[in-house]
């Protein structure tokens, strides 16, 4: 016989053995493959870490500050699923598709295409979830190889023919994989996926356990727990998709879907840093024509954003709105509640005049027209927020290794990949 005849009657024998494991690496591979071409045609960001429909950390294109798993928040949960069977490189492709195929080899055959089918496709989606929840841009298989082994940890205590093709040894190494990435992350910057890794080998311990050993004292509660486990994973995918914790979310929902004023103080309430929220809220107030609370509403942005210089400006182009001394008294009263203790640095950081409230003749002082050595900034321009951007989303520049920050390039500081 032939090499040639050989390995075609060598891939027959493996496909009809496992042909739902060779179909799932075929997808890994043409992914893969995928993900190449569209770096030879694709140029600047994209480039270099691009993964056709996986979850990449997206941000709005005219405001920056407002991003996250976009896709996700869009009701496109699928992406997790596609996220799971790329690879970040052909290394991390070949190290997952043997150490799937060395434990496929023990599970398909006993479980049965569609069951094994359905237990994949679940685990690859549900190892994703904390990662997704934490924002990073996982992708690889290893957390549904690692619910692989979470079920091959249960069976092998029901069948002799597992449990001696995969000996202990195999056991403390599989282990020994999964433990060695959670300090090469912590300290080396590895960008291991280890939510994924835990995540897949509880889902799978957990499936295992309910189906083998509760099955066998009772089949009722075996079928509940397995209910109750997947409606508590749709639950959490639910979550993901309407992150109500996330202040990005309500400002990406503000300027994309509602144009809510509720949204947008809900924002910045969850997140304080996020500083459009602050301009849209300055702005409104200013539309509507109540100065003291747009003058109130910079002062808290800026008191929750001290090293934001941009808020002093804001500041004072809203001081130079007050026209008479008495809003002026006002606004300086305002201050004071805001600030306290901190009154002093404030006026002077913003450059406002002092006013001695025991002294009723220094109100002239407040009378004073502009502040002095300040450039006039248009407050439109100064306070513009993007307009209705939905769907103009990019993935985040990916320039910079995870972890990396340059002072002179504010896009260094970003989510990397994690493997």
């Amino acid at each position: 016989m032939s090499r040639r005849l050989e390995t075609v009657q060598t891939l027959k024998y493996a496909f009809l053995r496992l042909p739902v494991t060779c179909v799932l690496i075929m997808v890994s591979c043409f992914l893969y493959s995928l993900s190449i071409y569209v770096s030879f045609i694709e140029t600047g960001t994209l480039k270099q870490d691009f993964k056709p429909g996986a979850l990449h950390v997206l941000m709005l294109t005219e405001s920056p500050d407002i991003n996250g798993m976009i896709s996700l928040w869009q009701g496109e949960w699928w992406r997790l699923t596609v996220s799971a069977f790329h690879h970040g490189n052909f290394l991390h492709l070949i190290m997952n598709v043997l150490a799937f195929w060395m434990l496929a080899n023990l599970v398909e055959p006993k479980l049965g295409w569609m069951r094994y089918l359905a237990f994949c496709l679940v685990a690859a989606t549900v190892s994703i979830l904390p990662e997704a929840a934490i924002e990073h841009s996982a992708v690889g298989i290893s957390g549904m190889i690692f619910a692989l082994f979470g079920m091959i940890l249960v069976i092998r205590r029901h069948d002799e023919d597992v449990a001696e093709r995969m000996h202990p040894s195999l056991v403390t190494m599989c282990f020994a994989s999964l433990f060695i990435c959670i300090p090469l992350t912590l300290f080396l910057d590895f960008p291991f996926a280890n939510g994924a890794h835990l995540m897949g080998l509880v889902y799978g311990a957990a499936v295992g356990w309910l189906c083998y050993d509760l099955r066998l004292r009772s089949r009722l509660a075996s079928y509940a727990g397995l209910t109750v486990i997947h409606a508590g994973l749709l639950g959490l995918l639910l979550a993901l998709m309407q992150p109500v914790w996330n202040g990005r979310y309500f400002a990406w929902r503000a300027v994309t879907e509602t144009q809510s004023i509720d949204d947008w103080k809900k924002a910045v309430e969850l997140d304080p840093s996020l500083e459009v929220g602050w301009r849209y809220l300055v702005s409104h107030h200013l539309k509507n024509g109540d100065h003291h609370l747009a003058w109130t509403t910079a002062l808290k942005g800026a008191r929750l954003n001290r090293s934001n210089s941009s808020f002093d400006e804001i500041a004072r182009i809203i001081w130079r709105e007050f026209n008479s001394v008495t809003d002026r008294a006002v606004a300086l009263d305002e201050l004071q509640q805001v600030f306290g203790k901190e009154e002093a640095a404030w006026i002077d950081r913003f450059q406002l005049p002092r006013w001695d409230h025991s002294s009723p003749h220094e109100l002239a002082e407040l009378s004073l027209p502009d502040l002095p050595n300040q450039q006039i900034v248009n407050l439109n321009d100064l306070l513009e927020v993007p307009a209705n951007v939905a769907g103009i989303t990019r993935p985040l520049p990916a320039l910079w290794p995870p972890g990396t920050v340059d002072p002179e390039h504010p896009d260094s500081a970003r989510l990397g990949t994690t493997l």
